[in-house]
């Protein structure tokens, strides 16, 4: 059963599909909204000016945005997380040891959000060849099949739910070179169990090769995923076979005792 097909307030899902249609057009205008919803410009105004009075959306000109309440809440979100403290050293402590971007993300209804990053100072990601730049960013959603620690998390998950995550969310193409298949996905996943952590070359972006690590709570729940991303050109030879791996481990180790001391 897809989110969809659970029973919603309609009112409420209008607006929330409006707000998605705003972040997706970067700015939209009531008319916008019309087009996009079916609407009457009556519906689509009250709507929006609900939003904008209680701070999820601001006006410029004619045009709505995304309003900072949003960010209000969503660093609240972050902090509440019981296992945030121990979970934002634990990037710092692998940027530190691996001198390459390093983040934390969890599952948020079949995706993975960044909620820690630590952006090491000597590290300058760039594929030398053009390629778009990355940064992990928090708060931003990324496909599970085409980034390293999501793979690390679907990995761990037994197939009757790695196989609803693909029916609500497909195995979508980033680059040339990300997983399309599912045939081709649970065969990976098979080499992430044996390997004991994961690696997503260039599955995300161009240039770019990401090694993850799914991080598991005292009672074997799946919390997220840690992972180091660079350019394929620095993450390489040895550094991607043998010292980004042990690294990761050290760090998990740690993090996953420290958790099973933790009391929530």
């Amino acid at each position: 059963m897809s989110q969809r097909d659970h029973p919603t307030v309609q009112t409420t899902q209008t607006s929330l599909d409006i707000l998605s249609t705003i972040q997706e057009l970067d700015g939209a205008r009531t008319t916008d909204i019309v087009a996009e919803h079916d609407v009457a410009k009556s519906t689509a105004h009250k709507h929006l000016t609900t939003l904008e009075r209680a701070g999820y959306l601001r006006k410029d000109g004619e045009i709505y945005h995304i309003g900072f309440k949003f960010l209000n809440l969503g660093e609240y979100a972050r902090e509440r997380w019981s296992w945030f403290a121990p979970v934002k050293a634990a990037v710092e402590e692998l940027a530190d040891r691996t001198e390459e971007e390093c983040d934390f993300v969890v599952d948020d209804h079949g995706r993975v959000i960044t909620i820690s990053e630590s952006y090491h100072k000597w590290a300058k990601y760039g594929a030398g060849d053009g390629s778009k730049r990355y940064r992990a960013n928090i708060g931003t959603y990324y496909p599970m099949h085409a980034t390293g620690s999501g793979l690390a998390i679907l990995a761990s998950y037994p197939r009757e739910r790695v196989e609803a995550i693909i029916d609500e969310w497909g195995l979508s193409a980033p680059t040339e070179h990300t997983i399309t298949s599912r045939h081709e996905l649970f065969a990976e996943l098979d080499r992430i169990q044996e390997r004991g952590y994961s690696i997503g070359d260039r599955y995300y972006a161009e240039g770019l090769r990401s090694v993850g690590k799914a991080v598991t709570g005292a009672d074997g729940t799946v919390l997220g995923a840690l992972s180091v991303s660079g350019p394929t050109y620095r993450i390489d030879g040895s550094v991607l076979d043998t010292e980004i791996p042990r690294a990761l481990a050290t760090v998990v180790d740690s993090l996953e005792s420290e958790l099973a001391e933790t009391v929530p």
